[in-house]
């Protein structure tokens, strides 16, 4: 493992498991000192408890204004002034027909996986600010670009973490905050028992038939695309929806 990270600091949300816990890991082996946040904390403390670089755990509801202002200063007082935050935490969707979805649960649903870009530029961008710049990462989706039927209001949210990537790429640049989001495909996620519950038969075989590679997209290949994103490499980079699919969006 290189050390590519060296010296940064990062908040990774949704720490707790799936892709965050993925890049988490990584970010840690890659040199980072990365503060683990998730709604579920003790899940947070468990990813926290195994990364090497003294990861801090903390506990986030990221829907709520109070409780992300509360994790940056917490985030700050335990880890110092953070670099890089990667904004992954979100909530999908059972498969419906577009008025078939609760009221209350689309309402969570733009919460969790739209409002909380709110509370990003209000609490955690002027930490990046005070730092002379940074790097933020949006995790988005395929389905942004590509939507399939069914998902109609998981798939809006994340073309919202599209569009809003862009705008931020260039109303930060002269803050020196680059911004960038990774579209990944379906992945062995947390998010397919949301989907799907038990019932991961014939509903993913038709799905891994739409990617060309053959398979679902796991933790490793998008915490790789984020390290890229997070380091000096990618210093010129800015704007980017870089799609991690497996060649769904060719396929």
């Amino acid at each position: 493992m290189t050390t590519r990270l060296a010296g940064r600091t990062a908040v990774v949300t949704g720490a707790g498991a799936g892709f965050g816990a993925g890049i988490a890991e990584r970010f840690a082996l890659e040199g980072a000192r990365v503060v683990c946040v998730d709604v579920d904390g003790e899940a947070a403390a468990r990813i926290a408890a195994r990364l090497p670089g003294g990861a801090v755990p903390l506990a986030c509801d990221i829907a709520d204004g109070a409780s992300f202002a509360r994790m940056v200063e917490d985030a700050v007082a335990r880890a110092g002034p953070f670099d890089t935050i990667v904004n992954n935490a979100a909530l999908s969707q059972k498969p419906s027909r577009i008025a078939k979805i609760a009221e209350a649960d689309l309402d969570r649903l733009l919460a969790v996986n739209v409002k909380s870009f709110y509370h990003v530029a209000v609490h955690a961008l002027p930490v990046l600010r005070r730092r002379g710049g940074g790097c933020v990462i949006n995790i988005a989706s395929v389905t942004a670009i590509r939507p399939r039927p069914g998902m109609c209001w998981y798939q809006a949210t994340k073309a919202a973490v599209v569009s809003i990537t862009q705008t931020m790429a260039a109303e930060l640049a002269p803050d020196r905050i680059r911004v960038n989001a990774i579209a990944p495909s379906v992945g062995r996620t947390a998010m397919l028992d949301a989907m799907f519950g038990t019932d991961r038969g014939e509903p993913i075989d038709r799905m891994v038939a739409t990617i060309p590679l053959g398979r679902l997209c796991e933790p490793a290949d998008i915490a790789g695309a984020a390290v890229y994103l997070a380091s000096d490499d990618a210093s010129f980079v800015t704007g980017v929806i870089l799609p991690v699919d497996g060649g769904r969006l060719v396929g």
